[in-house]
């Protein structure tokens, strides 16, 4: 159960950027490959994340790609799957909630239903060290084994707190550094089970989320890691 919610808590992808060139973003080139490998409170690798590109498009609003997300665990099992998009125009770049959502191996039967919500992560253009950026809210009802599930994911508090160089198996990247609160609740059998966290992303403009780190309490437990690129 804790690699579990390691899992659906730190699988949080989001991107950012330098909106002038949408091309340079790994969630809009078309069949790239993108590994994000998980670890716990103690740095050790718990599982993975791929992100397979596909359908890169221009829209009235901007250019628009889908991507499927597979988790893994440690062994290479694979663990579930769910399908994103992700957008970009002039005013900044934008991505699904959803694609963190189903990273909960118990929620990998979940069938979900029409109570969905349509949510995304926005990032302006012209990105800089002290601007607060917009938070959203992912809800979800479904069925698992005859049992109606309810899961939610509340992001707030984002701002941008300066800017870092990252390091990692895949290449280094000038990012910027945001912090925000995140809110996970999942209902089940009449019960509501709540964690609440804070966390802190690398974002490279022109590329994309290169890490995450996540903290309860002011102890860290878990980050995720870009550490393979294929394009």
């Amino acid at each position: 159960m804790k690699k579990g919610w390691c899992l659906i808590l730190l699988l949080f992808v989001a991107g950012s950027l330098s909106a002038q060139d949408c091309a340079g973003y790994y969630y809009l080139l078309n069949n790239a490959e993108v590994e994000m490998t998980v670890y716990d409170g103690s740095n050790a690798p718990i599982g993975k994340t791929l992100y397979k590109v596909s359908n890169v498009r221009k829209e009235a609003t901007g250019t628009v790609s889908d991507f499927t997300a597979t988790v893994f665990d440690k062994s290479d099992k694979m663990i579930t799957t769910s399908q994103g998009s992700f957008k970009c125009s002039g005013d900044g770049v934008a991505i699904d909630m959803k694609v963190g959502m189903p990273s909960l191996s118990q929620l990998k039967d979940l069938k979900m239903e029409a109570k969905t919500t349509d949510a995304f992560l926005n990032y302006p253009a012209n990105m800089q060290a002290g601007q607060e950026l917009k938070g959203g809210t992912f809800e979800m009802a479904g069925n698992m084994g005859g049992m109606d599930v309810g899961v939610a994911y509340t992001v707030s508090n984002r701002k941008v707190v300066g800017k870092e160089k990252i390091t990692t198996p895949a290449g280094s990247w000038n990012c910027f550094k945001i912090n925000y609160n995140l809110s996970f609740k999942m209902q089940m059998l009449g019960n509501s089970v709540p964690m609440e966290l804070t966390a802190t992303e690398w974002f490279a403009p022109g590329f994309g989320v290169v890490k995450t780190v996540s903290y309860r309490e002011g102890k860290e437990t878990g980050a995720t890691m870009i550490t393979s690129f294929k394009k």
